[in-house]
């Protein structure tokens, strides 16, 4: 059955943290409303539940780490937690010299430890890329399925004080879905958004919007599936809420 997903993509949690709105006008404001409108048109692997389809079934699999991987062993990690993951390393070179001033690390833990003997279906992944000299730069995603057609998880991009955080909780049946998206970031950026999206495409102001150091500065509304030409609307702080910016979401066609 062909369905369109006009899920909110990863890329919600990277356009709204390069540009801050700050007591920049209407401009500024647009600017941002539109990048989280580019950002939802994204569909992302995450909010996609079809495409978890392979970790839970009762396929072939890998049976041990892939070539070039070792452990588990426990790694003191940054957000407080001592766990056990699989390893992979490999070191960069910066610049044209060959610098190479940390070796990256790749970390990785099914649920449950299929690599070590377990032989139900994935149900899960917590993996991070994290350097070993410089810790507190990493990325850090965590997904689990729970259920066939739920599934939720948190996407963490950390720049040492900087981070952007992305959280979703995303229910599909064979033909619609709900979607939960919190997106936060450090203090020095100050962004956050919310969307609350329900089986029928719909969603209010009131559960959507983007604020900036906890002012709301973007409401945006989502209309029921296919009831108008336009997706959707957003509205904007600096001109009072009085001025509607109609848009449409780009969508992806999967059989």
């Amino acid at each position: 059955m062909s369905k369109k997903l006009f899920a909110v993509g990863i890329a919600l949690l990277f356009v709204i943290g390069f540009n801050g709105c700050g007591d920049e006008v209407d401009p500024e404001e647009q600017y941002q409303a539109d990048q989280l409108i580019q950002g939802l048109g994204a569909t992302a692997i995450m909010t996609n539940v079809d495409a978890y389809s392979s970790y839970s079934n009762d396929g072939p699999g890998l049976a041990t780490p892939p070539l070039g991987w070792s452990g588990p062993l426990v790694y003191d990690m940054p957000e407080g937690t001592d766990t056990l993951y699989y390893e992979f390393f490999w070191k960069l070179p910066l610049d044209s010299m060959g610098t190479i001033i940390d070796t990256l690390i790749w970390l990785a833990m099914p649920e449950p430890d299929v690599w070590g003997g377990d032989t139900m279906p994935w149900t899960g992944l917590d993996t991070w890329i994290i350097g070993q000299t410089r810790p507190l730069i990493y990325f850090h995603t965590v997904f689990s399925i729970v259920d066939t057609i739920s599934v939720n998880g948190t996407l963490k991009w950390n720049w040492e004080d900087t981070f952007y955080e992305y959280a979703f909780d995303v229910t599909q049946d064979p033909t619609d879905y709900t979607a939960d998206i919190d997106i936060t970031t450090s203090a020095n950026i100050g962004l956050s958004a919310q969307f609350r999206i329900n089986a029928d495409g719909s969603g209010s102001e009131t559960d959507n919007f983007a604020r900036w150091n906890n002012v709301t500065f973007a409401r945006f509304l989502f209309f029921v599936r296919g009831s108008q030409e336009y997706d959707g609307y957003y509205t904007l702080l600096s001109e009072g809420w009085n001025v509607r910016h109609y848009f449409k979401l780009t969508v992806r066609e999967e059989a």
